[in-house]
């Protein structure tokens, strides 16, 4: 007698040596959900115009305040306080685009940010990494390694947006060099530069060109790659990371304009206040933008958060995320800008509220209407960690909320009918020709669920979610095959990391 486990575990490995898919594109099949409505999107509008125009941004940066006087803002030239021009601001942020692609190494797996589409990028910026075997840790080049890899085999995963952790072992100055190669020769997935200063994205375009094997007017054509503008919140811009969205834009590149909403800390505690801020501190930005390079790519970025009170830690995958992550879509619709949020969990450890608060976050960017949703795989503690365990969780909710049917299909509604006239009255469907024939495709499969009955999950171990996850994901890495390059490709990406850290050296960098 062959018993249920043992028949799990032979169709496990029937499956194991099928192809295993990489790369799945997900469209949201539901209409965005409104929390706003018509009139007061345009009252939230008018809101921020009031602080663009009475209160003002600041800018540390020099170098924006002759192109913004030029178009109409007045500038405090010893604060860096501007006050924007509300035509002008309106004029401007109509100028980027409603959609765009953005291209992958291969081909297949380039990405469309806008209409229905919903793009799922990985764990970005955390300090440390986290697995069950090997504890919390700083993370290092070889966490930030085996994470791409493990990145490149999950199918939900289209972006490897940015450090999937900080590699806090290679030197702050050239660490983008050996990121960049990395991220070429690991995957063929759109990848995020870091664009803190135009020397990164410099370097990180030309690694591009050499990888993909395309010239300036290619990478020019359409967008490669993106960086995130956060906004210091409250009201303050920075230089380097708008220096490098305009290196970025001058180049045909993305940025995601993306204030740091934390209700109570960066922004005002209540929900109105925040979503006014942060709108105001995403159009004031993005139109200086457009003023400089215009019909250059651009998201509106959201990431509001509520801040636990007792502690000031940020508080993710709560209802007041949801809420603001359904009006920041709201707003991103009415500037038709393509709109990216966040997926994130305070929890400490990968347990059931890790589990829930991934899955508000997931149901807040389909019902908020994203088109990109950054830290998509692995981030939890408030940001501060990435995950192996909590990035195939992730990756199981998504691919599982990716599978609930906006529709219900009622073609074979006449063999539905002799199905239940086969059965009739007191008996089961288990091996009518009915479920016979559709049994192997009718229900989606979670990778982590364990749908055994209690005795036998105690006999195979009494495994828990996080067991099964840890095991995922070391399989993932044994599978792991990196794509191919050409070799000619691979020498001369060596060859400019390797000039480039000389000409360096230990130098600070802009």
């Amino acid at each position: 007698m062959v018993r249920r486990g043992e028949r799990r575990r032979g169709a496990a490995a029937q499956l194991a040596a099928a192809p295993r898919e990489l790369f799945r594109p997900m469209k949201r099949k539901f209409a965005p959900s409104t929390v706003l409505g018509e009139e007061q999107t345009h009252e939230v509008h008018r809101l921020s115009m009031r602080i663009l125009s009475e209160i003002g941004l600041t800018f540390h940066a020099q170098s924006a305040w002759d192109t913004l006087e030029a178009n109409g803002c007045a500038v405090d030239r010893e604060t860096g306080n501007v006050r924007f021009d509300p035509a002008a601001v309106e004029h401007f942020v109509a100028m980027a685009p409603g959609a765009f692609d953005m291209a992958a190494r291969d081909s297949a797996k380039t990405v469309h940010f806008g209409g229905d589409s919903i793009v799922w990028g990985s764990a970005s910026s955390a300090p440390n990494v986290l697995d069950q075997e090997r504890g919390r840790r700083p993370g290092t080049g070889a966490d930030f390694q085996e994470l791409l890899r493990l990145g490149h085999m999950m199918p939900s995963l289209h972006v490897m947006g940015g450090h999937p952790v900080e590699p806090i072992d290679r030197p702050p100055n050239t660490r983008h060099l050996d990121s960049m190669f990395d991220w070429l020769t690991l995957s063929d997935k759109v990848l995020r530069v870091y664009g803190i200063g135009t020397t990164r994205v410099e370097d990180g375009l030309e690694m591009i060109k050499i990888g993909y094997g395309i010239d300036e007017a290619e990478l020019n054509e359409v967008p490669h790659t993106m960086s995130v503008l956060n906004v210091n919140s409250p009201l303050l811009v920075d230089e380097p990371l708008l220096l490098g969205s305009i290196a970025l834009a001058r180049r045909g590149q993305a940025t995601i304009v993306s204030p740091v909403a934390m209700s109570g800390a960066m922004s005002p505690i209540t929900a109105s206040g925040s979503l006014i801020q942060h709108n105001a501190e995403t159009i004031g930005v993005s139109a200086y933008l457009q003023m400089e390079v215009p019909g250059a790519p651009l998201f509106y970025g959201s990431l509001i958060a509520a801040v636990d009170m007792k502690s000031g830690a940020p508080a993710m995958g709560v209802p007041e995320v949801v809420t603001g992550a359904i009006a920041a879509g709201e707003m991103a619709r009415f500037y038709d800008m393509p709109y990216r949020t966040w997926l994130g969990s305070t929890s400490n450890t990968v347990d059931s509220q890790a589990a829930y608060e991934s899955m508000m976050s997931i149901m807040s960017a389909h019902m908020g209407g994203a088109h990109f949703v950054h830290h998509g795989h692995g981030w939890m503690q408030g940001g501060l960690t990435t995950s192996f365990e909590k990035a195939m969780l992730d990756a199981d909710l998504i691919q599982m909320y990716d599978a609930i049917r906006p529709t219900i299909d009622f073609s074979d509604a006449d063999e539905v009918i002799d199905a239940i006239a086969e059965v009739g009255a007191g008996g089961h469907f288990l091996g009518s020709s009915h479920t016979m024939s559709r049994y192997q495709t009718e229900f989606h499969t979670p990778e982590l669920s364990d749908w055994s009955n209690y005795e036998l999950w105690e006999e195979q171990g009494s495994t828990r979610v996080i067991d099964r996850a840890t095991h995922a994901w070391k399989e993932l890495l044994e599978a792991y095959e990196p794509p191919p390059i050409d070799d000619a490709i691979r020498e001369e990406l060596v060859d400019y990391v390797a000039r480039r850290k000389t000409e360096i050296g230990t130098a600070e960098i802009a």
